[in-house]
């Protein structure tokens, strides 16, 4: 079990990024993340924000039903309830700063020290267990229930059918471009 996420936000002790702007725009370009979309995710962030606790029960719910995806979470062959109570303030915070980020140093810290920590990478006072490096081959499975566990809350608030669908598209991109981000290899690690 890996302790991703369990320490802290950004800081100076975050190692060095293998990305600049040039190729964040880039990453963001080719997953057809635009202006617009930033534009409908401070949209979907207004209402999704208002439902955080019950987007991580869901989100909860939905990998502990999934014995592939609740792998990840266990001790002694069982799901480890107590640690993912632990991980549930920094999942919040994640949730909280995906919708309402301002691209910028904070907010890409606060990545790369996901990033470090999911890839076994030094960052200060840190006490992380092992995480076979293969794991991070799954990481992009836990986008799909992510994205799904807020969908039913951008439809209850009155917006247009054209507009709930953007919002959800733009709350998708968005963690599809976290997850990419926090796999991104950085040429130190073999291939996985």
């Amino acid at each position: 079990m890996n302790n991703a996420m369990q320490y802290g936000t950004a800081g100076s002790g975050n190692p060095k990024s293998p990305l600049d702007a040039q190729v964040l725009v880039k990453l963001k370009r080719m997953l057809l993340f635009t202006h617009d979309d930033e534009q409908y995710l401070l949209m979907a962030g207004d209402i999704l924000l208002a439902h955080t606790e019950d987007i991580l029960d869901n989100w909860y719910d939905y990998i502990l039903k999934n014995n592939y995806l609740a792998y990840y979470f266990t001790r002694g062959g069982a799901p480890d309830l107590d640690y993912l109570q632990t991980l549930r303030p920094q999942f919040r915070q994640w949730l909280i700063d995906l919708c309402t980020r301002q691209e910028g140093n904070t907010w890409w810290q606060f990545e790369e020290r996901i990033a470090a920590q999911l890839q076994l990478k030094p960052v200060a006072d840190m006490d992380l267990a092992a995480l076979p490096l293969e794991y991070l081959r799954y990481m992009s499975t836990f986008i799909y229930p992510v994205a799904e566990a807020g969908r039913p809350y951008l439809s209850q608030h009155g917006h247009p059918v054209a507009e709930v669908e953007r919002m959800q598209q733009a709350w998708f991109k968005a963690i599809s471009f976290s997850v990419l981000l926090w796999v991104y290899p950085d040429g130190s690690s073999p291939s996985f």
